[in-house]
């Protein structure tokens, strides 16, 4: 009887890895991805490029994962700074829910992230309106 797949071993490579290559390595040559500001597009590598411009030092850990043979579900906390101008970063963290699915090699064929995308606009917005009361600058 199969248990299915070592997600747990899974969620800790994805949490080491860096890069759009690595990102792209994850997925099936014609995998798909979705958030909430990314329609559907198999263009995973601009995905990492965005991500990597917006937040150069995103780090996402996984705090749950369950699955089976050809899916899984994990809710993931984020961490970044937000950088504008010269001033200094913004740090933000963020969490959301991940739901994947696999093909038999394990390569993820469909990939939607579920995040509330003002929980990172208010910590931006509440940082720059702290730089703008600072007057020690």
């Amino acid at each position: 009887m199969s248990t299915g797949r070592d997600w747990d071993t899974w969620a800790r490579a994805y949490e080491s890895m860096s890069g759009p290559e690595e990102f792209a390595a994850l997925f099936a040559p014609d995998g798909v991805f979705c958030d909430p500001v990314t329609p559907w597009t198999t263009d995973v590598r601009k995905v990492a490029r965005d991500t990597d411009a917006i937040f150069p030092d995103w780090a996402q850990r996984v705090d749950r994962i369950r699955g089976g043979e050809d899916w899984a579900v994990f809710e993931w906390t984020g961490t970044g700074t937000f950088t504008t101008g010269d001033g200094p970063g913004i740090p933000i963290t963020m969490q959301g829910a991940t739901v994947i699915d696999v093909d038999a090699e394990g390569k993820v064929t469909s990939w939607r992230d579920y995040l509330d995308t003002n929980e990172p606009t208010q910590q931006i917005q509440a940082g720059l309106e702290g730089r703008a009361g600072d007057t020690t600058a």
